[in-house]
């Protein structure tokens, strides 16, 4: 996963440096989704209230940038993980190929070897 003086959450959500197994990167997936998750049903809810809704929505848009580049992070360290360039994160954004290679990137055992940086 990382090496002794990486391991905190910043290294984790928001570093691209090191590698990722498959547990932590689908851990992490599943903290933004619900967080996202949190900030949409706060929004559902306060549909009455003009001033809550757009305070809960102006949270959905921020989560969901923050989310996004954690999320981006989160890909470069597993495709390190298992011997891919970072730069193919940037497949997280078509449509049709994204579903395919989160399954396949929380499947796909990672390579034996020093946890060192891949580029």
């Amino acid at each position: 996963m990382a090496t002794e003086g990486q391991q905190s959450m910043s290294w984790l959500f928001f570093s691209p440096s090191g590698r990722l197994s498959r547990r932590p990167y689908f851990l992490g997936w599943l903290f933004w989704a619900a967080i996202g998750g949190f900030v949409l049903t706060r929004m559902l809810a306060h549909q009455e209230n003009d001033l809550a809704l757009a305070l809960w929505t102006l949270a959905l848009v921020v989560t969901g940038l923050v989310s996004t580049a954690s999320i981006v992070m989160l890909t470069i360290k597993r495709l390190h993980d298992i011997g891919y360039p970072g730069h193919l994160a940037i497949c997280l954004f078509i449509p049709v190929l994204s579903p395919v290679i989160f399954i396949a990137l929380c499947l796909w055992p990672g390579d034996d070897g020093v946890n060192g940086d891949r580029r």
